[in-house]
């Protein structure tokens, strides 16, 4: 993810370590686009740049890259069309159309039963939320991480399509209304919690003892990735986390004590939802 503030050594670093796998950190004198290079050279790769803001960035960040040959690949992905336009290289750009209704209605329903179905007095509201969603991914994902946390009961989901019908959503001002109506949804304990790790920069290491948080299915019910890196302290992860649906990588790193308890909530989530893996 290249965000508006990125630093371009820090993820070069990154990037370094993933096709190296490595783990370690560059020092400062390294010349960590000399090593990318080298790295790379002769090999065949796929790099994606997710999000990137400015077309300068794309022409830092391709620096370390060797000629692309050998079947080796670079994805841009960008909100700017200017930036698609100035990184494109033999294919132009493939612009991402908007979720269709039943796309949308498919990704809540999903996110709210699993693989269970929508029971029958819910189905006409929540196709209505989706239609609300205007075919917005972003819109469509926030909304679904509002209802799953919500009651299976119309009056609860009619609340939360009558505050969504009343935003236009042809603005970034009116999107960010739908980010506040998700952060309204939020269950009180947690609220605390995201603004302190919203105040904290992208990929800061916290430990654990900074988020007395009760965790689990009613505490993160839309929690996709959860990474644990060198929780010595912690001597398992809760089994609670198998009950979350949309959860779907447990990466751990530096935690060998935590293996087996990732290991039955792999196996408890696959059993719970069917056979999806986890």
């Amino acid at each position: 993810m290249v965000d508006q503030g990125y630093a371009e050594k820090k993820l070069l670093d990154k990037i370094f370590n993933q096709v190296s796998d490595s783990n370690s950190k560059l020092s400062e004198n390294i010349d960590v686009v000399d090593k990318l290079r080298k790295q790379l050279y002769g090999k065949r790769y796929l790099i994606v740049l997710d999000d990137v803001w400015d077309t300068t960035t794309w022409d830092e960040l391709t620096i370390p890259f060797p000629e692309v040959e050998k079947g080796s690949r670079i994805i841009l992905t960008t909100q700017k069309k200017e930036v698609a336009l100035h990184g494109k290289l033999c294919t132009a750009p493939l612009k991402l159309r908007l979720l269709r209704s039943e796309e949308s209605w498919e990704l809540l329903e999903k996110r709210a039963f699993g693989n269970e179905s929508c029971p029958d007095e819910l189905l006409y509201v929540g196709k209505e939320i989706a239609k609300n969603c205007k075919g917005l991914p972003l819109v469509a994902d926030l909304i679904a991480g509002v209802i799953v946390g919500r009651e299976k009961k119309r009056t609860a989901w009619l609340e939360v399509q009558n505050n969504l019908s009343s935003f236009i959503l042809n603005s970034e001002i009116e999107v960010m209304k739908v980010i506040e109506l998700s952060y309204d949804h939020l269950p009180h304990h947690l609220k605390p919690c995201l603004l302190y790790l919203t105040s904290c920069p992208k990929d800061t290491a916290l430990t654990i003892s900074l988020l007395k948080v009760e965790v689990g299915e009613e505490s993160f019910p839309a929690l996709e990735k959860l990474k644990l890196e060198g929780c010595c302290d912690l001597e398992e992860i809760p089994p609670s986390f198998g009950d979350i649906y949309s959860l779907k990588i447990i990466t751990l790193v530096y935690n060998p004590q935590l293996e087996d308890s990732a290991m039955k909530i792999k196996e408890y989530a696959e059993d719970m939802q069917g056979g999806d893996e986890l």
